[in-house]
């Protein structure tokens, strides 16, 4: 009877012992540039409307701006000014002269070098969000060019459906939303051997004597995953007050690994590639985050018809700086910014995030929109974290 006793016991605490020897391994959100939200330190939850809601609050699906987002189109390079230009030259044409490649390599082993893009559909209005968005990142840094590098690529598949409704209490306006964001993503983590492929296979470079194939011989991460976001919209006069909870309850990561060439392929064919166990059998999670915002609209009666603004600031995650009151620690947290619009079609940005300024601007020509952002991604590989300078334009149709 005491062996049975210890057998039972055994099997019921084996599934827990399971359970916590397996690593939990955090995920970032994707990176989705909004330039007309980068451009003003990023801060957007207290004023957050349009097609921009579905990146930022779901409360502002039931704001009284209604927007068809027939197609937006955004690019964004991580490399200083000087950079830029050898980067898209190298990248058209596959290969890099000796001068551009002076350049690229000084910024490779400097803060870092990288670029993005995205491609979003969708419609915002009378409380409904609907969205379809598209994008990969990839960025890399390191030690040495270019066999001493590492990277990071990422691609994302995401759906987005929400509903907001929105009350008046006198001259007060409350409103409420959520939404549902299944989505498929691949995330390839490059050592200095994989980097070395991809610089290869992209801009050019000779990595002799190091050969391979970057799609066969790379391998990623690669799944799906449902995340779930809440959030909330206080208005009173020309002040706004807002509230979400992106990731609720944390996002989790069904991963497989495979090698690029065989998630190409199945994604060809509108699948993934057959399941393998991911290295550690490790648990990826995006962790939930909360964001506190307030704005205050500009509006002068005198020159309403010619100008129009809006200061604002948010708060990412307070209980960051109460457990690590350090400033170093928690400027991240803190973004501000600032828009002005003038004569309904030219718009001017700027702001703050993470301690670092940003800015840009946008031009509205009827259904046609172009918005454009400076400012600086935080890169973490290795033991070592920078701030890239970094640019990004977004085209974009809609009414």
């Amino acid at each position: 009877m005491k062996s049975i006793r210890h057998l039972f016991l055994i099997l019921l605490l084996f599934p827990t012992s399971f359970t916590h020897a397996a690593e939990t391994i955090k995920e970032d959100p994707f990176p989705f540039w909004y330039p007309a939200y980068v451009a003003q330190g990023n801060s957007s939850v207290a004023y957050a409307d349009g097609f921009g809601a579905l990146l930022s609050n779901p409360a502002g699906f039931a704001l009284p701006k209604q927007e068809m987002n027939l197609l937006s189109l955004g690019f964004t390079l991580y490399a200083s000014p000087q950079a830029r230009v050898p980067l898209l030259r190298s990248l058209f044409r596959g290969s890099m002269s000796t001068k551009d490649e002076d350049v690229l390599s000084e910024e490779l082993t400097g803060n870092g070098l990288g670029m993005a893009s995205s491609l979003g559909i969708g419609y915002v209005g009378r409380g409904l969000g609907l969205g379809l968005l598209i994008g990969f990142d990839v960025v890399a840094r390191g030690n040495s060019y270019p066999l001493e590098l590492r990277g990071d690529g990422m691609s994302q598949f995401m759906l987005v459906v929400g509903y907001a409704i929105r009350r008046e209490l006198g001259s007060v306006k409350v409103s409420f939303g959520g939404d549902i964001r299944p989505m498929v993503r691949i995330h390839a983590p490059l050592k200095e051997f994989e980097t070395a492929l991809l610089l290869k296979q992209y801009l050019g470079t000779e990595i002799a004597p190091v050969s391979g194939d970057f799609y066969a011989d790379t391998f990623a991460l690669n799944g799906s995953g449902i995340g779930f976001d809440i959030g909330g919209l206080v208005q009173w006069n020309l002040f706004s007050i807002g509230i979400v909870f992106r990731d609720v309850f944390d996002t989790q990561l069904f991963y497989s690994w495979n090698d690029l060439g065989s998630i190409r392929s199945a994604l060809g064919k509108g699948g993934l590639p057959p399941v393998n166990s991911v290295p550690g059998n490790a648990v990826y999670t995006i962790p939930m985050s909360t964001t506190i915002g307030v704005a205050y609209d500009l509006v002068f009666d005198a020159w309403k018809r010619f100008f129009r603004g809006r200061i604002h600031g948010e708060w990412k995650n307070p209980t960051r700086f109460i457990d690590d009151p350090a400033w170093t620690i928690s400027k991240g947290s803190f973004r501000l910014g600032w828009e002005g619009t003038f004569l309904s079609f030219l718009t001017l940005r700027a702001g703050f995030e993470g301690g670092s300024p940003t800015y840009g601007g946008g031009l509205k020509l009827s259904i046609f929109d172009v918005n454009v952002a400076f400012f600086s991604k935080e890169v973490e590989l290795g033991e070592k974290t920078s701030r890239v300078p970094s640019v990004g334009i977004e085209l974009a149709f809609r009414w």
